[in-house]
């Protein structure tokens, strides 16, 4: 098998970390009977390496193709009165339920990709302040920037060149297709402008912007009595933080899941991780305006490992 390095996919950002995984994502379920692991480098900047594609060539074409299938999904059509769902803030009762039942009910064995995206976009039972469905907490639109439009004008108009500069980078944000605020640098705080970020056109890399949101299906959320918990997120909405590993073996779509479920992650010391293969963590604030409630990423930062503590010998008296 091929390893392809992915040099536009940077591990320190989350939208170069979200891509990559939506890349994983993407090659598993179109190659099901290769072993598909994706590993980081262990450079200043790290970045991803995808073993399994025949080149990047096929990674692009893959990607593609792919995302030409994501024109018949039921979370990107479906919607009460055939109106596909603008956003992902539906009625618990007479919207979630009946969306969620659609995409079970076309589920098949060989064919489980909009259920597992919808477990790690929507919660039942997890509700925001007006009543409607909360969304998981990597939902970073708001006001006019409606979540599901956003995705639909990705998976729509979307070119492979697009893929090719979010894979190889630079990336020159030069595009305006919609950007789901994944990425620091674009963070648009409205104290620091002189208009709301909606009232701006914001450029950005439309290829990850679209793997990111394939990727999400790796972050399931579920509900801790009506609060909504979202995989590798602290629980405030407001003022919260989103944390990542780097991992640097080779490791199944499957085997990530786990390791960014597993509930002892910031506290392992340096020989644990390197059990794990972690070679960092990172952490970046999620914020959120009180204009309209946009979210984004401050600068992520690394996460020291837990301090060993290692017991004093004594010495047996002789």
């Amino acid at each position: 098998m091929a390893d392809v390095d992915l040099t536009g996919l940077i591990g320190t950002n989350p939208l170069g970390f979200l891509a990559a995984l939506g890349a994983l994502d993407v090659t598993t379920r179109r190659l099901p009977d290769t072993r598909l692991t994706l590993a980081w480098t262990d450079g200043l900047e790290p970045t991803a390496r995808l073993t399994g594609p025949d080149s990047l060539d096929h990674l692009i074409d893959l990607c593609d193709t792919d995302r030409q299938r994501w024109a018949d999904s039921l979370i990107l059509t479906w919607g009460p009165g055939k109106q596909p769902m603008a956003d992902l803030k539906p009625d618990p009762e007479t919207e979630l339920i009946p969306w969620l039942n659609a995409i079970l009910a076309a589920m098949t064995p060989d064919d489980r990709r909009d259920v597992d995206l919808i477990a790690a976009l929507l919660s039942e039972g997890a509700l925001a302040g007006k009543g409607v469905s909360k969304p998981t907490h990597l939902h970073f639109t708001a006001g006019k920037q409606l979540f599901l439009v956003m995705a639909r004008a990705l998976q729509e108009d979307l070119k492979p060149a697009d893929l090719r500069e979010a894979f190889t980078g630079p990336w020159r944000y030069a595009s305006t297709l919609p950007i789901l605020r994944w990425d620091p640098s674009g963070e648009r705080v409205y104290a620091h402008t002189s208009r709301a970020p909606e009232s701006t056109k914001a450029t950005g890399v439309p290829g990850a912007d679209w793997l990111a949101f394939v990727g999400l299906r790796h972050f399931p959320v579920t509900t801790g009595g009506a609060a909504l918990l979202t995989t590798g997120c602290s629980p405030e909405w407001k003022r919260g933080e989103f944390r990542w590993p780097l991992w640097n073996a080779p490791a199944t779509s499957r085997v990530i899941m786990s390791l960014l479920a597993h509930p002892d992650l910031t506290k392992m010391t340096q020989p644990q991780r390197e059990l794990f293969s972690v070679h960092r963590l990172l952490a970046a604030p999620i914020r959120r305006t009180d204009q309209g409630g946009y979210g984004s990423f401050g600068a992520p930062t690394d996460l020291p490992p837990a301090p060993t503590h290692t017991a004093l010998a004594t010495s047996p008296t002789p």
